[in-house]
């Protein structure tokens, strides 16, 4: 039987100074952009190729994953709701369902970009000990800032964002790496 990694012994003193902010504001902002370049990308794919948006936007890799637009909604509402959970601020409500056309998701993933893009450090540093509450998979949920961010938030968000690259690297889409990883900050 495989041992679990038990993360609570690992509250070591933190000599780095990466902050909640760095953690879930510029990780979103940074792959929701490359998230809505990689949708550009693939509408133009669709168009120059006669492909009909629907069949990507239902494509999944396995019958018992969410499809292609499942997961770019995900990846939006991941990328808004982390860092807004963290600040205490819903953020904009969009409706639960999926997206019919790339215009469609790229407006969530956009809209929920803009939303990121207004919240602050002041806003989100010092919540690594703040109790964050939601509700998912029909249950009341509560994890400490921390603790969201690094073992659901981010992973969550991450998983989303690379099933919908797999979805459409696997349908032939012409996109890399480094749409993936989005604009980098090499300063």
């Amino acid at each position: 039987m495989a041992k679990t990694l038990d993360p609570s012994h690992l509250k070591e003193e933190n000599s780095m100074a990466f902050s909640m902010y760095d953690a879930s504001v510029q990780i979103s902002a940074q792959q929701l952009g490359a998230l809505a370049t990689i949708i550009d990308k693939t509408a133009a794919h669709c168009e120059a190729n006669k492909i009909e948006e629907s069949a990507l936007l239902t494509d999944r890799l396995y019958p018992d994953m969410f499809c292609l637009a499942r997961q770019i909604r995900q990846a939006a509402d991941f990328g808004r709701n982390m860092p807004g959970r963290l600040a205490g601020i819903a953020g904009p409500e969009f409706a639960a369902v999926d997206a019919t056309s790339f215009a469609e998701a790229k407006k969530r993933v956009e809209d929920s970009l803009a939303f990121v893009s207004t919240l602050t450090r002041a806003q989100i540093d010092g919540t690594e000990d703040k109790d964050i509450v939601w509700s998912g998979g029909g249950k009341d949920r509560k994890m400490k800032g921390a603790a969201y961010l690094q073992q659901f938030a981010l992973p969550n968000f991450y998983f989303f964002v690379t099933t919908t690259y797999n979805i459409l690297r696997h349908r032939g889409v012409p996109i890399g790496k480094l749409d993936f990883l989005g604009p980098i900050s090499m300063g």
